[in-house]
């Protein structure tokens, strides 16, 4: 009975001793993997932009973004990005000339299938991207439609995003629900991974319900930010409310269908 009770105390000072050994690693290890992560972010922000001397980290909500400059004149935009494969997180550099083509994608990580989804993350593949405007157009990898699609949604996203940081986009007049007619009004936006369709009911000049018919997104992501937008705009009877953190093209994907169902009413 000592022998085992000298055991088990001899086990627990062994165990504390390479507790206490692996937390002095970490600690003194930490500052370098973490600074050696935002260079590598920051490098992968300035390949894609390939024309810009530097790059100027800014931020908008939750989404990160770099403006490239050319001495004093925004010549690009690298957005980072991260969507749901097939086997979890896609992180994505993607790169936006001033004229709206997408110049370069670089997958900063991803947990795919190896010798599937991984394909999606190859040059092969990423190479179609550039000087494209509509990555929509850019075909699924036969055998990793998942990963693929999952690549093309988030690069579509994060066009779209920096065509509005670079004011490329077009403008979007306010919806005044006043003058909206009685009924009900469908409408298509884009989400991350596709159209996000809804039907808008308006009575006496406030929203009386949004039903999203119709969507893409990734069900844990997509569905709960859904919910929250739509409660938005009708508690605050608007139709420009705030994005969902960490579902920002999913959000602009509802509040653009929105939109666009009551475009036609003004």
């Amino acid at each position: 009975m000592k022998d085992m009770a000298k055991l088990g105390l001899t086990l627990m000072v062994i165990c504390a001793v390479a507790g206490a050994g692996l937390a002095v690693v970490y600690a003194a290890t930490k500052p370098v993997i973490d600074q050696r992560a935002i260079e590598d972010t920051l490098n992968a922000a300035q390949a894609v932009v390939p024309s810009a001397a530097r790059v100027e980290e800014k931020s908008e909500g939750d989404q990160a973004y770099w403006l490239g400059y050319a001495g004093s004149d925004v010549v690009g935009v690298a957005v980072k990005t991260v969507v749901t494969g097939y086997g979890g997180p896609i992180e994505m550099m993607v790169g936006i000339d001033s004229d709206g083509t997408v110049t370069k994608v670089v997958v900063l990580s991803m947990s795919e299938t190896p010798g599937i989804g991984m394909r999606t993350k190859d040059e092969g593949f990423l190479g179609r991207f550039s000087g494209v405007e509509d990555p929509g157009s850019v075909d699924v990898i036969s055998g990793a439609s998942v990963s693929s699609r999952a690549v093309i949604g988030g690069v579509r996203g994060a066009r779209e995003f920096g065509m509005e940081v670079l004011g490329l986009g077009e403008a979007k007049a306010p919806v005044n629900l006043a003058i909206v007619a009685d009924g009900t009004y469908e409408g298509t936006g884009e989400g991350l991974y596709g159209p996000i369709k809804v039907s808008v009911t308006v009575k006496s000049g406030k929203i009386e319900s949004i039903k999203v018919r119709d969507h893409g997104e990734t069900p844990s992501i997509g569905d709960p930010a859904l919910k929250s937008i739509v409660e938005d705009m009708i508690n605050g009877q608007k139709v420009e409310v705030d994005t969902v953190s960490g579902a920002t093209f999913t959000s602009k994907g509802i509040i653009g269908a929105v939109r666009n169902a009551l475009a036609g009413t003004q």
